[in-house]
């Protein structure tokens, strides 16, 4: 996948299908070792698909419909949590339908109040974790790097990055963006 702002292709730079296949293979590592020249043809001709955010203020409707995953809460594919928030989801239908002894007119709104803050933190973790801007891509790379040492000596005070609290842990969307507010805000804010 090549993430890049819709209105800014990067291909368009290229002459033809020989440029880009030389781009890829100077600069893609032993990735761009793997494209022959059909497969930039066809990377070409695919259309530039967009980036979809889904968002809803209630996951149900009566006990008749219960909306989850990317059907309720599509992101950006920047953090890799489609399948994750989507299994996550199921897993807490599971524990609301044991709490509430299978009565689903006490899960679904349960499940809407529990998830919906969720889905909202998910959104802005994966649209703002990584600038766009150049001008914070290196600040970023190094509060990655810091943030990775100081919490391997000091674990109580300093925490870990995004993308491994959303892997790692099982603290929820909302807690690790309490975590990071200081820094969304700052990308929120560059675009």
């Amino acid at each position: 996948m090549i993430i890049f702002d819709k209105d800014n292709s990067p291909f368009e730079q290229f002459k033809n299908s020989s440029e880009l296949l030389n781009f890829f293979q100077e600069n893609g590592g032993k990735i761009g070792q793997l494209f022959d020249l059909q497969e930039v043809e066809n990377l070409l001709k695919r259309p530039v698909a967009k980036v979809t955010t889904i968002e809803c203020n209630q996951f149900h409707d009566s006990n008749n419909i219960l909306i989850l995953g990317d059907a309720a809460h599509a992101v950006s594919p920047s953090l890799g949590q489609g399948c994750n928030s989507a299994l996550e989801d199921v897993m807490i239908i599971d524990e609301l339908l044991d709490k509430y002894q299978d009565n689903w007119d006490l899960v679904m709104p349960a499940f809407t109040e529990k998830r919906v803050p969720d889905a909202e933190a998910l959104q802005q973790l994966s649209n703002y974790t990584v600038p766009r801007k150049k001008s914070l891509i290196f600040e970023y790379f190094l509060r990655l790097r810091i943030s990775r040492l100081l919490n391997q000596w000091f674990p109580k005070n300093f925490y870990r990055p995004i993308f491994e609290l959303v892997t790692e842990t099982t603290l929820s969307y909302q807690e690790i963006l309490q975590l990071h507010q200081g820094w969304i805000n700052k990308v929120k804010q560059s675009q």
